[in-house]
């Protein structure tokens, strides 16, 4: 063998170490029903597939590799070059362990997504407990699972509207639509106004026809008029709107009154009836804000890839749990709450 062919050779073994494979996908359903009971009918097919996934091992646990699943990225951890999860096509058999996981990691990766609007709604125009409760429960039933796209997609609340809808608001306290109250030191503190929310919900449903409309043009033209740079400048905008306007004030005690005119109820941050209210920007309010965001932080940088897809709800929970623990939660409102709300 010549030595130039060495370095060729050292290349090739060096694609070799370092390329993955690819995942095989598992029998689909459709294939489990023709391989087994052949000479059955289609009910007794299927019906032989579902006892098969529900009484034996591998019906349950499959060929999944759990240990990739839930094995934190730790940095002195010796990483496997050659581990990957087995990939699931469409129509793909997936065992019923893997699927409860999955189904409960998409769960907790959209809810935070879903009940935040509503919160930020309802802290804009000073609404009670019970209608933010009222708010969060209707975002979570109204954002079902629609199928259409070959996969099952969640239709969520969006963010989009949070900047817009807040100004709307504001303009709609200047102009006296909504009431305000002004206090006996000069301070305006505004009154709880549900109708503006149903203004921008009817708005909404207006403007909505403009999507539909535009639902069939085609997506060359939709990227000529919007493209990434403008989606993308808008989309920024929409989140550094949101951090002044909510993230920061939030942070700091609460986005009401309390912030912005503290005065009577609103003296103290979230309110003078909370358990532990405390002036806005308190050492106690920015600590267990940042231990929220360093959670979600050490949760993206060092977590399995499972709780990865869930950090915000990580963050959450851990803000909650210290939280509760230091007395700063009031569980009256959970404990008066309905145990199922209806829309109507």
């Amino acid at each position: 063998m010549s030595i130039s062919g060495i370095p060729a050779i050292m290349s090739s073994l060096s694609v070799q170490e370092t390329q993955q494979p690819k995942g095989i996908d598992p029998p689909s359903l459709k294939q489990l029903e023709s391989q087994t009971h052949v000479g059955r009918s289609r009910l007794s097919r299927r019906m032989a597939v579902y006892k098969h996934k529900v009484i034996t091992k591998d019906g349950w646990l499959g060929d999944y590799d759990y240990t990739w699943l839930c094995t934190p990225s730790l940095p002195f951890r010796r990483k496997s070059k050659n581990r990957v999860p087995p990939f699931y096509s469409l129509d793909a058999d997936i065992p019923l362990l893997p699927a409860i996981v999955f189904g409960l990691q998409h769960a907790l990766a959209m809810l935070a997504g879903l009940i935040t609007p509503p919160i930020i709604f309802a802290s804009a125009l000073n609404l009670d407990s019970a209608t933010s409760s009222y708010l969060i429960s209707a975002s979570l039933i109204g954002c079902g699972y629609y199928l259409g796209t070959g996969l099952i997609s969640v239709v969520g609340t969006s963010f989009a509207t949070l900047s817009t809808a807040t100004a709307i608001f504001d303009a709609m306290y200047k102009d006296g639509t909504c009431a305000s109250t002004v206090a006996a030191d000069g301070t305006t503190i505004r009154n709880a106004c549900p109708d503006a929310y149903g203004k921008v919900l009817g708005t909404s449903l207006i403007c909505s026809f403009l999507e539909m409309f535009m639902a069939f043009v085609p997506p060359r033209v939709l990227k000529r008029l919007f493209p990434p740079l403008v989606t993308g400048t808008v989309v920024l905008m929409i989140g550094a709107s949101l951090i002044g306007s909510s993230g920061i004030p939030n942070w700091g005690g609460g986005s009401n009154d309390c912030y912005s005119a503290p005065s009577g109820i609103f003296a103290l941050c979230p309110t003078t009836t909370a358990p532990r209210p405390l002036l806005w920007g308190s050492p106690e309010f920015i600590g267990l804000g940042f231990l929220s965001f360093a959670s979600i932080l050490l949760t993206e940088m060092f977590g399995s890839p499972f709780l990865k897809n869930a950090s915000i709800i990580v963050g959450l929970a851990v803000g909650c749990i210290v939280s509760g623990a230091a007395g700063y939660i009031d569980g009256s409102s959970i404990a008066s709450a309905p145990p199922i709300t209806f829309l109507w």
